[in-house]
């Protein structure tokens, strides 16, 4: 198969190349990551991937991840033979987005970024981006680990995420915002994670630089 026979159908339905297993042998420990926009699990071999995975799946445009979605082979005397990418990400009339995911010390080796050039050459033939990521401040990681995690019932969060945003007049700490709904009937610990859910669905914003706490600010996206 040709590179440019890698539709975005096709990339959907793909399996991923190895198996997510682990070994006593292995470097990395794979783990799954569940995702809201796929609804199943995610295969990442690393810390680093689950990281990008959990970005990805809060990125408003992001409505399909999948890992190690196919392998290139290059000719002979390419800087590689073979190369797995990470990560495929699809969205609605959107090329697709190859994604590697490496740390910084890793990304800056000469022999990867000749590597990283010659797939990005390959894949921009075929009108498929790619990218290298090394990672996201930690705050901003624990503040997405931290919403991704909060479950509201979709009928719940149908009936009281409007009343939320309507109670979020203007920019307020979450304690008030909390207040403010238990007072319309909804149990504040219910309250709190409705809160967090609306921000994982960015129907609420806060800064996203600092640590998600009962005292952060949250505003509605047109405040």
């Amino acid at each position: 198969m040709q590179v440019a026979d890698l539709t975005a159908e096709l990339l959907r339905s793909a399996h991923p190349m190895r198996e997510f297993s682990r070994r006593l042998t292995q470097d990395h420990k794979p783990v799954a990551v569940w995702t809201h926009t796929t609804g199943s699990l995610v295969g990442a071999e690393s810390h680093l991937e689950r990281d990008f995975i959990t970005l990805a799946d809060f990125h408003p445009a992001v409505r399909y991840i999948g890992g190690q979605p196919f392998t290139l082979a290059f000719q002979r005397g390419a800087p590689c033979k073979l190369h797995t990418p990470d990560l495929v990400l699809l969205g609605d009339g959107l090329p697709p987005l190859v994604v590697d995911v490496k740390n910084p010390e890793q990304a800056a080796q000469r022999k990867w970024r000749a590597r990283a050039a010659l797939v990005r050459g390959v894949l921009a033939e075929a009108g498929i981006g790619y990218e290298v990521w090394t990672g996201m401040p930690r705050l901003m990681q624990a503040n997405l680990e931290n919403f991704t995690e909060a479950r509201v019932p979709e009928p719940s969060y149908r009936r009281w995420a409007p009343i939320a945003a309507e109670l979020c007049t203007r920019p307020m700490p979450v304690v008030e915002l909390v207040a403010r709904v238990a007072a319309r009937g909804y149990e504040p610990g219910f309250a709190m994670m409705l809160i967090r859910r609306m921000l994982w669905r960015r129907d609420l914003r806060t800064d996203m630089r600092l640590p998600f706490r009962p005292t952060s600010i949250v505003w509605t996206v047109n405040p």
